[in-house]
């Protein structure tokens, strides 16, 4: 079996030289202003041409990460810097927004595309979809047990790649706008803030500790992961060597690590140490921990032994090479192949008979294996020498470093790539008039509330259009294993009356058309241009909510073939959880019936945790968004409000100020439509 690829990140030119050295067998890179790790340092466009092709040359592949939602203005320059790194040879591209994974597909179809984990692929249905759009692999979310890595692995057709160490985030990656609402530093867009991390109602409820799955190394490789990942584009150099080692270590020797191994990758860095717990299924309150303090001293020798190894040009062998050589009275020659490109170097002076020590295979062999100092090895190596030629240590060296100089020459260079600049757009229509307001409830109750106040749709969670027969929304996160129950209650819907299915992860969209049932997009499909809402019109959506990170202008930009929504009102849904903070909270016991529970953070605004399906929790804004200027403005169809604490009696009221073109009364945050995000 061959080994997974180790994917180790670069978030600057040295961590390249250190990833490669240290034995990543591919590397992953941000550029631009379109990449999810805008605070690193970067590279500049010579830099980055160099960083790919100081990989190439050493075997070692790139993924350069364009994983931020873009705008319909941005997509232009997105498209500029996928040129520039197609041209340069990138291997692949690792993407979040729809809508630029069209046009990368359109301009240059042979470039592998990666579904970012801000896709939120979870689910065998999520990485099918993912391959049907064009993506070549997908990026796991970190939440997956090992049971649903195997199974997606195995049946989705797809390569998969799994987050091995690193940060963990309290929420599904692609689903947090924490960030955002309270700081306008989005997620989405490349700039967390991490809010997660700060104390809240008196510890750090939202602050996991880094995930390691050293001690699974095995068992994934063994499933056929195709991509085991490491994070920290933000960590120093010395950081991804020391992690990448042991890890390359695991790998080729097919082994669990040591002690020492483990304590390294803690002293180095962890946050009360590491978790594993979504891997094995085993949450709660142990996957919980803040950053490790470890006094410099203590970790200084592992940072300069690590910054001794790549740091001082030293070169690992990681190139095979097959070499020929051939004498004769007339000149020497060298071939050298690596597989793809071959060189050949000439030395036609004469060459003297031996007086007293004549050349032989084995010194010859010497000095053709002296490949030190560049990246290649002596393979294969044939060698055809007459009896009685005398030649130097000294020649033979310059034919030997002529050959692999002209060798690395072309392993240097870009491949031939052809960008096609006169890619069809998709057909892109007017937007609709706006026709009204819809909502969006918790309850029955609330839903009965409302059923008479004139709104063209209310949509209710599954459980209760199973009861109720209203258009359902559903989970946004559900596992593999979970989707015969929610089969079971949307059938019970259907016989209600229900025809209609919103939708929060591209994993339901099967699910959806297998029933024949009408699909509207929820916020959770990250729709932020016009693109987007193209592709999701082609895989059959009707209707979409936007994204509520867009500032209005940004709206009235979008054109699509669907109807189109924004939330108008209501408690933001900012994360959504694996892990039950509503349980963790109270003690380790379930408390989800005992009234709403609450997160107070340290400015002492309260932010409401509500159960969701699977004993997963969605944490609310502090306020709620209330926008007080005509839909119609914004270039939307239908206006919505999201309705989740509120009463029966306080949803009819605010649903009948909208409904009548008035402000209801309150205090209300206007949200990020004037503000926008960075």
């Amino acid at each position: 079996m061959s080994f997974p690829e180790l994917l180790s990140p670069a978030g600057a030119p040295e961590s390249v030289r250190a990833a490669v050295q240290a034995g990543a067998g591919a590397v992953y890179m941000g550029y631009g202003s379109f990449n999810a790790r805008r605070s690193a340092k970067g590279f500049s466009q010579d830099e980055m041409a160099e960083a790919i092709a100081y990989c190439r040359a050493r075997g070692v592949k790139t993924n350069i990460t364009l994983n931020i939602l873009t705008t319909d203005r941005e997509l232009s320059g997105a498209l500029n810097d996928a040129k520039f790194l197609y041209e340069a040879g990138a291997d692949a591209l690792i993407v979040q927004d729809l809508g630029l994974a069209s046009l990368l597909r359109r301009h240059a179809p042979d470039l592998d595309l990666h579904a970012s984990t801000q896709m939120t692929v979870h689910t065998l249905d999520g990485a099918r979809e993912a391959k049907e759009l064009g993506f070549s692999r997908v990026v796991l979310s970190r939440e997956c047990s090992l049971d649903e890595v195997r199974l997606i692995t195995e049946n989705a057709g797809v390569e998969t790649e799994v987050f091995v160490h690193g940060a963990l985030c309290m929420c599904y990656s692609g689903q947090c706008y924490l960030s955002a609402v309270i700081g306008r530093r989005s997620g989405n867009r490349g700039l967390c803030a991490q809010p997660c991390r700060l104390p809240m109602s008196g510890g750090y409820p939202l602050s996991l500790k880094d995930l390691s799955l050293a001690d699974h190394v095995c068992e994934l490789k063994k499933l056929g992961v195709c991509s085991l990942k490491i994070e920290g584009r933000m960590k120093r150099p010395e950081y991804t060597y020391i992690v990448t080692a042991i890890y390359a270590a695991l790998l080729r020797e097919n082994r669990a690590p040591t002690e020492a191994e483990r304590d390294t990758l803690r002293r180095v860095f962890s946050r009360d140490g590491f978790t594993d717990g979504y891997l094995t299924g085993e949450k709660g309150d142990a996957m919980f921990g803040t950053k490790t303090e470890v006094l410099l001293h203590e970790v200084q020798s592992l940072y300069d032994e690590a910054a001794s190894r790549f740091a001082q040009g030293r070169e690992a062998p990681l190139v095979p090479v097959a070499l020929r050589f051939s004498a004769a009275e007339s000149g020497i020659s060298l071939s050298v192949e690596d597989g793809t490109h071959g060189a050949a170097a000439v030395d036609l002076d004469e060459v003297p008979r031996a007086i007293n020590r004549p050349a032989t295979v084995e010194t010859v062999e010497k000095a053709l294996r002296k490949t030190g100092g560049t990246p290649f090895y002596a393979e294969k190596l044939e060698i055809d020498l007459p009896e009685g030629l005398m030649l130097s240590a000294a020649r033979l060296n310059a034919l030997r470093r002529e050959a692999l100089e002209k060798l690395m020459a072309r392993r240097l260079a870009p491949p031939e790539r052809r960008w096609q600049d006169a890619a069809a757009p998709l057909s892109m229509d007017k937007q609709q008039p706006f026709a009204g307001f819809t909502a969006s409830v918790r309850t029955g109750e609330q839903a009965r509330a409302l059923a008479e106040l004139g709104l063209t749709a209310i949509y209710a969670p599954l459980a209760v259009a199973a009861e109720t027969g209203l258009p359902a929304i559903l989970p946004r996160v559900f596992s593999d294993c979970e989707q015969p129950e929610i089969e079971r209650l949307l059938g019970s819907a259907m016989e209600k009356g229900t025809d209609t299915v919103m939708i929060g992860n591209l994993g339901q969209l099967a699910l959806a058309r297998r029933l024949g049932l009408t699909v509207c997009g929820d916020f959770g499909l990250n729709a932020f241009n016009s693109e987007t809402l193209a592709v999701l019109a082609a895989r059959g959506v009707s209707r979409q909510t936007l994204s509520f990170e867009l500032r209005q202008a940004q709206l009235r930009d979008l054109r699509g073939p669907l109807e189109t929504e924004m939330i108008v009102y209501g408690f933001l849904p900012l994360m959504v959880f694996e892990n039950c903070a509503i349980r963790r909270r109270h003690g380790g016991k379930c408390a989800c019936k005992n009234g709403v529970t609450e997160l107070t953070d340290r400015k002492g605004q309260k932010f409401a945790l509500l159960p969701e399906f699977g004993c997963r929790n969605t944490l609310l804004n502090s306020r709620a968004l209330c926008w007080d200027e005509p839909p119609a403005r914004a270039g939307v169809t239908y206006g919505r409000l999201l309705f989740t604490v509120e009463s029966p009696e306080t949803c009819a009221r605010i649903a009948q100020s909208f409904v009548a073109g008035e402000a209801p009364a309150g205090e209300f945050t206007r949200g990020l439509y004037h503000r926008g995000v960075e």
